[in-house]
């Protein structure tokens, strides 16, 4: 007769609000955004333009990766949920910046964010949490996300037409 034995969860992992969902994707469970692991800075060592930053998101969608193919460049709204003045990430060239530790250390301190605005595009800067504008071909980088699909309610009866 063999006995079950209850698992045993970790409590402060079960706390955590970002946790890692494979090497690639980092998961807020607060507020349900997927964020790509790596900005595009770390990940391929240059800087893309605010143009660049939509294809970088479009390459990503092709392969698939973290077995997702909707990233697309972050909101103001979901970038600022990112920022928290009392976490400390190393940035690139030994910058601060406000981000949860489970992210890399080496990430740019401005983040292209979506938003169309003439030729001045908006980023948010991880080290003082300011949104600023820039020149939509000034040298920057974006860290993907996407959000959970809505589920939809499949109790309703559906009727053959």
């Amino acid at each position: 007769m063999s006995q079950q034995v209850p698992q045993v969860r970790n409590k402060k992992e079960e706390l955590k609000r970002f946790r890692e969902n494979g090497p690639h994707v980092i998961h807020d469970s607060e507020h349900d955004i997927y964020w790509m692991k790596k900005d595009s800075w770390q990940d391929k060592g240059k800087f893309f333009n605010w143009h660049e930053s939509k294809d970088y998101a479009a390459t990503k969608n092709i392969r698939k990766i973290g077995g997702f193919e909707d990233w697309r460049l972050p909101t103001g709204d979901e970038t600022m949920t990112l920022y928290d003045e009392t976490l400390e990430n190393p940035g690139k060239s030994g910058v601060v910046l406000h981000i949860d530790p489970l992210f890399p250390e080496g990430a740019f301190k401005t983040g292209w964010v979506m938003g169309d605005t003439s030729t001045r595009r908006p980023r948010l800067d991880f080290s003082d949490g300011k949104m600023v504008f820039a020149d939509e071909y000034a040298f920057g980088s974006v860290r993907l996300c996407r959000k959970s699909p809505v589920e939809k309610d499949r109790s309703r009866v559906r009727r053959n037409r």
